[in-house]
């Protein structure tokens, strides 16, 4: 995030303190921390502690923030956290609604704070702007525990996934779509109601990604270890995007691992998966880019992280002067690599197949600034809880080379991590 101008507070330079023991001091209903948990060449350098609610706009459409934004101002005055549930596809597209989800939230939840705290994990630096004029709070380390989890339940048996699944692969063979990003959500209880913050640092301590976040939001928490960027944004125009689309996993013997890594980045199929979406991202920035000034930095770079290799491309381009922020997050909204492509056919055929809203899945998190930045994540490796109950959602992109039992692995191998932090397995996933 940029720093703020003269008229906003004036900063605190403070100690160095990590982001996660500074944050288990809160005791606010409502704050966000964005917490970079993984160094990368492309991210993971800031991480964001922003409490003190002082606006929140909950809404089923962009209208209400883009007028907020349309203010302008310095870039921690006007500064927006929160996420974009995938559910405001609807205010985008005229699409048939979906059936309701087990733990609702409204499609948008942005709010400004009171206190803003910016991380530099290169300079070990803690800089704070407050209206408050207080000091962050002082906690030792949360103690990281599993939580008990009593059932786990989901909206769909491994035999309808595949039966699904085959039913995508038909639709593309046929010539309906492309790909589609086929999810599989899971809700469950624990024993009794965890504490939320614990447990999103040991999903940080077991599944680390440059874009985690801890949202507190009343009642709700929603906890992401998301290792992929949906949009940035800077106060200049400069866009960027870094979809990831091709899975393999990890190993804990070296020479398969490699081999694992290899094999991805080899891969057909994969690749195919990955550049359809790198093409869809490129055809939805040049709605707000300049023209030629979109293309793509990268293509099929292999990320390797704590439980999975991925496949990413990076894609740039610079913003038309005359087509604001909000305009240019909701000409890519929602990120293609949770929809597929053609983006529209994709979203009907998977709210056909799933019967359920996604909720904040397949959304974004993150914050939007008064002089026009953004930086927002795509929300996957997430749960939401709510008192004892809690749920989240796995999918993969099905294109024409796929095969049923193929996407389902992909899918479980994409859970490893929540699993973990939940003291879970594979095998506990439900058949």
């Amino acid at each position: 995030m940029p720093y703020p101008t003269a008229d906003a507070p004036p900063p605190q330079f403070l100690s160095w303190r990590d982001p996660l023991d500074l944050a288990a001091a809160i005791r606010e209903p409502w704050w966000v921390l964005l917490y970079s948990g993984a160094r990368t060449d492309y991210s993971g350098r800031y991480s964001y502690l922003a409490y003190g609610l002082a606006e929140r706009i909950e809404s089923a459409d962009f209208t209400a923030l883009a007028e907020k934004l349309s203010a302008g101002g310095h870039p921690y005055g006007n500064a927006w956290f929160g996420y974009l549930g995938y559910g405001l596809k609807n205010s985008l597209e005229t699409l048939p609604p979906d059936a309701p989800g087990w733990l609702e939230l409204p499609p948008l939840t942005m709010m400004r704070f009171r206190t803003l705290c910016r991380f530099d994990h290169d300079e070990r630096t803690l800089t704070c702007w407050s209206k408050t004029r207080t000091r962050p709070p002082m906690a030792e380390t949360p103690v990281i525990y599993p939580p008990g989890v009593s059932s786990l339940q989901s909206n769909m048996s491994r035999a309808e996934y595949l039966e699904k699944a085959a039913q995508v692969i038909e639709c593309i063979r046929r010539g309906d779509l492309y790909q589609a990003n086929l999810t599989r959500k899971f809700i469950g209880e624990f024993t009794s109601p965890p504490d939320a913050f614990a447990l999103f640092a040991r999903l940080c301590a077991v599944s680390p990604a440059p874009y985690s976040a801890f949202l507190r939001l009343g009642g709700t928490s929603i906890l992401s270890s998301s290792p992929e960027l949906f949009l940035k944004i800077d106060a200049g125009g400069q866009m960027r995007a870094r979809p990831i689309k091709g899975t393999a996993p990890r190993s804990d013997d070296p020479a398969r691992d490699r081999q694992l890594r290899d094999a991805l980045a080899a891969s057909a199929k994969d690749r195919a998966e990955n550049l359809m979406i790198a093409d869809l991202m490129r055809n939805d920035f040049s709605r707000s880019c300049v023209p030629g000034s979109v293309g793509a930095e990268s293509l099929f770079d292999v990320t390797s992280h704590a439980t999975i290799h991925h496949l990413s491309s990076t894609i740039t381009g610079k913003k038309h002067h005359g087509r604001s922020t909000i305009e240019a997050v909701k000409a890519c909204f929602p990120p293609g690599s949770m929809t597929g492509a053609p983006k529209i056919r994709a979203m009907q055929l998977c709210s056909e197949l799933e019967r359920r809203e996604r909720g904040v899945y397949s959304g974004a998190i993150g914050w939007f600034g008064g002089d026009g930045s953004c930086e927002l994540s795509v929300v996957i490796r997430t749960l939401v809880l709510r008192d004892k109950r809690f749920e989240f959602q796995v999918g993969g992109g099905i294109v024409a080379d796929s095969t049923p039992e193929g996407e389902l692995q992909e899918m479980m191998d994409k859970s490893r991590g929540i699993l973990a932090a939940l003291g879970l397995s594979i095998g506990d996933l439900p058949a």
